[in-house]
């Protein structure tokens, strides 16, 4: 069957992966852009995209501090009372679809639940939840998500352990859940393998992918001190848009001995294509990790399966965490033997620094990275979707 797939929310390049793969299944795809930096278009398609706030002066509500939290109180609001909400009926009843799905955080699931109140079964796909690494906002967050989410009629979770925080948060009624790590087509994935750093040097090198540099820039100094070569995005240009925010006073190879370098930021177009991929091929390990100590709540780094991670998966290299912090991420690694949790720096060094060892979780990254293309995982979404609408169609 022809299937109408409506995605609203923020177009991040995850979803820019996905929506192209259901075009080319057959699908029917149209877009609810939901937030700022408007996606006008997904490249290489003809889907439509639609602007929600784009010259509505609703949004000037949603504008400062809590723009989450506000739009929650608004859209509830508007469910009961019937407020103006034209644009997004007029999208829903022009383009007809059999599904509303949105993915990301906490950041679309207001959108969704003003969706609700049409008569199209709504999904989420949880790539981060809880969003909120504070306790006292990770409450809030889930007060105000709680309604929303336990209305859905699917919900994807990118672990098992964020499926459980949620039952255990929310207790929500039956529905399709599915548990499914973020993926990206092979066009995403590693060309040709380029030569280990650490063959010409007999140093192991890795190499760490966050805009975060500054917030984890002490634990990068400690590895360095471990005569361990760290690679890292020049911090002039790391942040979280486009053009970079990134701390300029942090000055590499000062007191590190030549063991800390930078690289140019890659762009989307550059993880889209697979340069990114094959240029992280040049590395022993990519080290995935935040700075846990200025979190009050650790629930968002055990939960989800963080973009970094992801897209170190494209490279088909080793992953080596701090053990105790990500622990969704630490499932995956030892489920598939690529790569490992490190209690200390010292650790850390000698694991690197064993051949033996290392190769083993080189040679699983490589044969296993497939596993987590789109690929190899659309027939599981696709049945996800079509059982959805098939249960709203038989009720």
């Amino acid at each position: 069957m022809k299937i109408s797939f409506m995605f609203m929310g923020q177009v991040t390049i995850q979803a820019e992966a996905l929506l192209p793969h259901l075009l080319h299944h057959g699908y029917e795809v149209t877009v609810i852009s939901t937030h700022g930096n408007w996606c006008t278009n997904i490249a290489d398609t003809d889907i439509p995209v639609f602007n929600l706030y784009e010259s509505n002066r609703t949004s000037l509500l949603f504008d400062g501090p809590l723009e989450n939290y506000r739009k929650h109180a608004y859209y509830s609001l508007a469910k009961k009372l019937d407020l103006k909400d034209n644009k997004l009926k007029q999208i829903v009843n022009e383009t007809k679809p059999d599904i509303i799905y949105g993915s990301w955080g906490s950041q679309s699931l207001p959108e969704i639940g003003l969706a609700q109140k049409f008569n199209v079964p709504t999904a989420y796909e949880f790539l981060t939840y809880p969003v909120s690494s504070n306790i006292l906002t990770e409450k809030i967050e889930n007060f105000f998500n709680k309604p929303v989410v336990n209305d859905l009629d699917g919900r994807v979770f990118s672990t098992q352990r964020m499926s459980n925080y949620i039952r255990n948060k929310f207790d929500p009624p039956a529905g399709e859940n599915m548990i499914l790590m973020e993926c990206y087509p092979e066009k995403f994935y590693f060309g040709k393998r380029l030569p280990l750093l650490s063959e010409s040097d007999g140093q192991p090198h890795i190499v760490f992918i966050g805009m975060d540099v500054d917030e984890v820039f002490p634990q990068i100094k400690e590895i360095a001190s471990k005569k361990i070569h760290v690679h890292i995005v020049e911090p002039t240009e790391a942040g979280w848009n486009e053009n970079g925010t990134g701390d300029p006073n942090i000055r590499v190879g000062s007191d590190n001995s030549g063991f800390i370098h930078q690289f140019k930021r890659f762009s989307a177009d550059d993880i889209a294509d697979g340069t990114l991929a094959t240029f992280l091929t040049q590395f022993d390990a990519c080290l995935v990790t935040y700075n846990f100590w200025s979190a009050s709540s650790l629930s968002r780094f055990a939960n989800s399966i963080p973009s970094r991670f992801s897209i170190a998966l494209l490279a088909g290299i080793p992953i080596i965490v701090p053990e105790g912090y990500l622990k969704g991420c630490e499932d995956v690694i030892e489920e598939h033997n690529i790569g490992f949790a490190y209690k200390s720096y010292s650790e850390l060094s000698k694991k690197l620094y064993d051949k033996k060892v290392l190769s083993l979780y080189q040679n699983n990254s490589i044969n296993n990275s497939k596993f987590f293309s789109l690929e190899s995982n659309f027939d599981k979404i696709d049945k996800f979707v079509k059982r959805i609408i098939n249960h709203q169609e038989s009720q």
